[in-house]
């Protein structure tokens, strides 16, 4: 995900706080005391409210070794990477062995997106022969920076389970009959299973994948995935699904290369319904700390294990794009599109043919302390390209949705995720034409070694 600032490793930084260097006194009393009491705020955690103190005496302390080194303390603390270099800069050229001075820089340079100067400063610190406390908090932090730049292998793994309400967990017509044009408009009876259903349902789900580095630009990358839903009434519908991925990662500077085999498999009423499997090649791009793009192509052989005539070789193409704005809730924004294409195996079914164009947008927001609210909406048009026999016409599908959520930590790798989703398919065909609106809630936990 991008954001303006990457906080994962501040657990790290934080130990580092064992390096207290005592500070001179000021030229004045009064900028000694507001020095005490901007230290006495830093020492609290009001970080904000220290740098906020200390700023009106940068004009006339800068350059001072201990204003500098506690304005820049302050600043850093508080996300005001650049400034805080500033100030720490000034606080180096006048003693470069200052321990505090040294380790907040490299905190900076870190959340600056300078990886090689960050571990280059916290190295020095640990060449100078520090205690075996300090020497174990600054290996710890050269690990979390080795773990976010890829260069140590990375297991993780997640365990989701939940309730919740479906309107239509068939995806099906509220109609209750169907004209067919090749017997002249007469009209047939559905199904109760051929018609919309509601009911509650229990959902569980779990993750694991892996990350393993070959070299500082390879890494072998797999996840395997499964899902399960359980109605209350109608097991008939119950789904469940299973997938894995398996490839390789390719970094270079800000270009990061990925080609993966996949396999999925979708199960209704605990027998597998289809399985689709195939390879996607993706190329991202980092521009800068707030904007990211990328394009991406896949392949799925489609083979639907009770209804083979169905069977059909998919393709797409997308692109995406999201970007970062620095704010104070960490806003970012997602667009999205593709294209996509899919031929039906037999020759006597080309009537399932299918030209596919589809767009997404999203975003989120921190919205207090511990909650995330996020957004999405799509559109995907289908048009199929022969004529459905049964109905004697081309069918032609317009799909809606768009989902409202917020994600609450109540503590660390625990999350609860309440959710809405609406979608609306419009069909030339009636059959194929419905309305679906999912309510839940759901409890994760993640897991990171």
């Amino acid at each position: 995900m991008l954001r303006r600032h990457t906080y994962g490793f501040g657990y790290a930084v934080a130990l580092l706080a064992f390096i207290a260097t005592p500070l001179a006194a000021a030229e004045t009393s009064a900028d000694a005391a507001t020095m005490q009491q901007a230290e006495a705020l830093l020492n609290a955690g009001n970080y904000e409210a220290a740098y906020q103190q200390l700023l009106p005496l940068e004009k006339t302390l800068a350059g001072q070794l201990n204003f500098d080194v506690l304005l820049g303390s302050a600043a850093v603390e508080s996300g005001h990477y650049t400034e805080g270099m500033f100030a720490l800069e000034r606080a180096l050229a006048i003693e470069p062995d200052h321990q505090l001075a040294r380790a907040k820089a490299a905190k900076a340079h870190y959340y600056l997106g300078e990886i090689d100067a960050s571990k280059s400063e916290f190295g020095y610190l640990l060449n100078q022969n520090p205690s075996a406390e300090t020497a174990k908090a600054i290996e710890k932090y050269l690990a979390a920076i080795d773990k976010a730049m890829g260069l140590s292998t990375t297991f993780s793994a997640y365990l989701e389970g939940g309730l919740g309400w479906d309107s239509n967990i068939n995806s099906a017509t509220s109609a209750n009959t169907i004209g067919l044009p090749v017997f002249g408009g007469l009209n047939f009876a559905l199904a109760d299973d051929a018609k919309r259903q509601s009911d509650s349902f229990f959902n569980m789900a779990g993750g694991a994948g892996f990350r393993i580095p070959v070299s500082a630009q390879v890494a072998y990358i797999g996840n395997v995935q499964f899902a399960k839903k359980i109605n209350q009434h109608y097991q008939a519908f119950e789904t469940g699904a299973i997938d894995l991925n398996l490839g390789v990662q390719i970094k270079q500077a800000d270009d990061i290369y990925t080609i993966a085999a996949q396999d999925g498999h979708f199960y209704v009423d605990d027998s597998r319904f289809r399985r689709a499997y195939g390879a996607i090649a993706q190329w991202q791009k980092n521009i800068d700390p707030a904007n990211q793009a990328s394009i991406y192509g896949q392949y799925a052989k489609l083979e639907y294990d009770d209804s083979p005539i169905r069977d059909a070789d998919r393709y797409v193409l997308g692109v995406n794009y999201a970007h970062a704005f620095d704010a104070a809730t960490n806003p970012v924004m997602f667009l999205g599109a593709y294209v996509a294409q899919e031929n039906a195996v037999r020759s006597n079914t080309r009537f399932l043919d299918q030209d596919i164009y589809g767009v997404r947008a999203g975003g989120q927001l921190v919205v207090a302390p511990s909650w995330l609210a996020y957004m999405s909406a799509g559109y995907e048009s289908r048009d199929y390209q022969v004529e459905d026999l049964a109905f004697l016409r081309k069918r032609k599908d317009d799909q809606y949705d768009i989902t409202l959520g917020v994600n609450y930590v109540p503590a660390r790798y625990w999350t609860v995720k309440p959710q809405i989703s609406l979608i609306k398919n419009d069909s030339n065909i009636e059959l194929n034409g419905f309305e679906r609106a999912t309510m839940s809630i759901n409890i994760r936990r993640d897991f990171n070694w």
